[in-house]
Parts: C-alpha cells; structure tokens; sequence
C-alpha cells in the first residue's frame, strides 16, 4: 500500500489597507492639483476623499485635526446620501403612481 505525500498549502499572505497591492491603479494627469494621503501617499481629486480615506483606513494613526475634519466630513457624507435616498424614495413612488394612474386610465 502506498500513500501519497500529501501536498503542503503555502498560508495565503495578509495584505495590510496600506499596501499597493490592493488599491485600484491611479494615473494623474499632469500640472493637476491632488490631494494626497500622508501615510499611503494615495491621490485623492478633493480634500473631502482624502478626510474620508484617513477615518476609514487609517483611523488608528489620525491627529486630532484630522480627526475633526473627518467627523466634520462624515456627518455631511451621512447627510448627502440621505437626501440622495430620500430622492430615490420620491422617484419610486412618482413611477408607482404614475403607473397606477395610467392602469386605472387604461381599464376605464
């Protein structure tokens, strides 16, 4: 009876948020003006992207400043994208009334 080796399974490496590895390719077009992070040198088109990327990637290593402006950044993050559902809610009733309306036309 023979028994095969068995194959041995190399540990798949851990890849820190601040490797180059797993951020998307970048290209900035030249003389443009970037925002760009302090700690993993990532471009960002506005300050907004950057105070947002720093809270979520690198919250352990912020400055207090930079804390503040991504609570600040946040909170108007939070709002915008409740007015962005609050349209999306409108439209979907708009359609659905709309469509009940030209059902009830259309059995009349």
């Amino acid at each position: 009876m023979t028994t095969e080796p068995t194959p041995t399974v190399e540990p798949t490496p851990t890849v820190s948020d601040d490797t180059a590895s797993d951020r998307p390719p970048t290209s900035v077009p030249d003389g443009a003006t970037v925002e760009a992070c302090p700690y993993c040198e990532r471009p960002f088109p506005t300050d907004r992207l950057r105070a947002l990327h720093l809270g979520e990637r690198h919250a352990d290593r912020l400055t207090p400043e930079e804390r503040a402006t991504f609570e600040e950044t946040e909170d108007e993050e939070i709002d915008d994208l409740f007015v962005y559902h609050l349209k999306v809610v409108a439209l979907i009733v708009l359609v659905v009334m709309g469509l009940s309306y030209v059902y009830a036309f259309a059995l009349a």
